[in-house]
């Protein structure tokens, strides 16, 4: 079993620098030594998206994915098509595989082609485990919810995450999610979103990734 605990990395808030981050993610290994043997920690940030953010990436104020090549990053709801298109172009010229956290919460990707266009570009897709399953009867959210599973059942999502905060914050509660997942996509294409897909980021081979 792993974990890439991904902090966020904001401009201005909470900063804490890359050593730092690796040494909480060793007292954390630590003590998963103790009570789970199998499991791993690993250590990553969430870069939310900021004119600049860049300049950090560059200057080595920010953590990949497990010391890999993989940046997560989040947006604002409210972005533009354009500015996720040229931050991924930014990362890929950088020598970096972007990974778009939680991609359900921008509506300019719903658009058709969008999400192919960025694939292309070397982009890799996460939505929430939550986003599968609407918990609200708002129409809002069914909507959501039935234009996420449309993504994952055309296999246009690599990875899933908790985008937990705290025990007593968006807890990792998924069993209804992977249930879906399982039932809907087959367990075999489930089980790469869900493990095959987070170990290949730890080896390094995520090319061709589905």
């Amino acid at each position: 079993r792993g974990v890439i605990a991904t902090p966020h990395y904001h401009r201005g808030k909470h900063y804490m620098d890359p050593d730092g981050i690796l040494e909480l993610a060793g007292k954390v290994q630590a003590e998963a030594d103790r009570l789970f043997p199998d499991m791993r920690i690993y250590a990553g940030q969430e870069l939310i998206y900021y004119h600049g953010i860049f300049d950090a990436v560059a200057a080595g104020k920010t953590v990949p994915l497990a010391g890999s090549d993989c940046l997560l990053m989040e947006f604002q709801p409210d972005v533009t098509y354009e500015i996720i298109y040229q931050a991924v172009r930014q990362m890929a010229l950088m020598r970096y595989r972007p990974v778009l956290a939680h991609i359900e919460r921008y509506p300019c990707l719903r658009a058709p082609g969008r999400i192919e266009e960025l694939r292309k570009s070397g982009a890799y897709m996460q939505m929430n485990f939550s986003s599968l399953c609407a918990g609200s009867l708002q129409v809002r959210k069914v909507k959501e919810s039935l234009w996420c599973r449309k993504m994952v059942q055309e296999g246009k999502i690599q990875f899933f995450g908790t985008d937990m905060h705290r025990v007593n914050f968006r807890p990792p509660e998924i069993k209804k999610d992977v249930e879906w997942m399982n039932r809907k996509c087959g367990e075999e294409r489930a089980e790469r979103m869900m493990y095959g897909n987070p170990v290949e980021i730890l080896i390094g081979e995520m090319a061709g990734t589905g």
